[in-house]
Parts: structure tokens; sequence; C-alpha cells
């Protein structure tokens, strides 16, 4: 990364810095850019030219806690965690302290935007995970399981979780991973053997 690019990084993580302890310090309405500015440090016209727009802003500060997990060095393993589930806690507890960006995320057009952007990225991620379990991410079921594991371990799911359901960060979260779970071991024992031979074989055949 050349100097200009880590100078606009640490703009822009400036800038989002300031947002989220904006919004966790007083209501979401209530932000302003001018305010943000003032709270990091960066002027107005250098914040427009990042985000053009408050809603383009909110909805890049939503995605700041799965940019962080991504980001951040492995912490201490949680019993039982795997890759998969170090990584969604690591979110969920980020998101934990940021609902109300995550709720405008939802329903803003920028934020459906950035959403369907993350979406092959999230497919491959989830792709790699299970074919740990012997199952094949492009056969019908490994398919179907991709997209219900992407359904219930997303940030809708802990909308949903949290706000529909009232169910604490930790008890959502321990839903999700249990959700997680089920849906891989009930794919194995559904496949009885021929999705995890496909697999096999294309492992095989990557060898010679």
């Amino acid at each position: 990364m050349g100097l200009r690019e880590e100078q606009r990084a640490l703009t822009r993580s400036k800038v989002l810095g300031a947002v989220l302890e904006l919004v966790a310090e007083g209501s979401l309405d209530e932000l302003s850019v001018p305010t943000v500015a003032k709270r990091s440090g960066v002027s107005l016209a250098t914040i427009y030219r990042h985000f053009p727009t408050k809603d383009e802003l909110l909805t890049a500060a939503a995605a700041e806690p799965s940019r962080r997990a991504l980001a951040a060095p492995p912490a201490p393993a949680h019993p039982g965690d795997d890759e998969l589930a170090a990584f969604q806690r690591a979110m969920w507890n980020d998101f934990a302290g940021n609902m109300a960006l995550l709720r405008h995320q939802i329903v803003s057009e920028a934020g459906r935007e950035m959403r369907r952007l993350r979406l092959d990225q999230s497919r491959e991620q989830l792709a790699r995970y299970v074919e740990q379990f012997g199952i094949a991410p492009t056969s019908a079921e490994g398919r179907r399981l991709i997209s219900l594991l992407l359904l219930v371990s997303g940030s809708l799911a802990l909308v949903e979780l949290n706000d529909r359901q009232g169910l604490g960060v930790d008890e959502a979260l321990g839903t999700s991973l249990w959700a997680v779970g089920a849906l891989i071991e009930a794919t194995r024992q559904q496949d009885r053997g021929g999705v995890a031979k496909d697999v096999r074989a294309k492992r095989k055949k990557a060898k010679r």
C-alpha cells in the first residue's frame, strides 16, 4: 500500500470511528456530517469526497464491524468455536454496540447495495468452510446450505433475534451458531456419501 492509500485509509478510519462513537452516545437521527467532522478532525470537504451522502457514510460505518473482524488478529479462542464461529462472534459483538447503524443499513438503499456487493465474498467464505465437512459447495445440497447459512449467520439474523424476538446478543449468537451446526449436520446426514464423494474426487484430481 502506497503512502496516498495509507493516508486515505487512515482518514476513512477516523471518520467511520467518529460515526460509531457518536451513534453510541446518542440518537442516529441527531447525527450530522458537521458533527462527524468535528469529532474526527477531518474537514467536511474531505468527508464528502469519501462519502458523497450521509446515507453512504452511515452505511459504511455499519459495515465496520465485519471489516474489523476480518482485519483483527485472532482473539483468544472461545470454547467450541471454529473459524466461522470466531469470526461471527467478533462481528456480532461489534454490531451489538451499533445496532442503530445496523438497522439503518438494512433499510437504506446504499446499505442494500453494499450487502449485495459483499454477497459473493460471503458465499466464497462459506464455500471454503462447508468443504471442511465434506460438502461440495457447488452441489445442489451445498448451494442450499450456503444460502441458509447466509440467512442465519448474517447481520439480518442478529436484528431479527435481538429486535423482534428480544434475545440478548450472547443468546442470539448461541442460537445462530446452533443453527449453523444443525444445518451442516442435516446436510451431511442427507447426503449419505454422494456429496462427500464428489469433494474427495475433486481433491484427488487436484493432486494429480
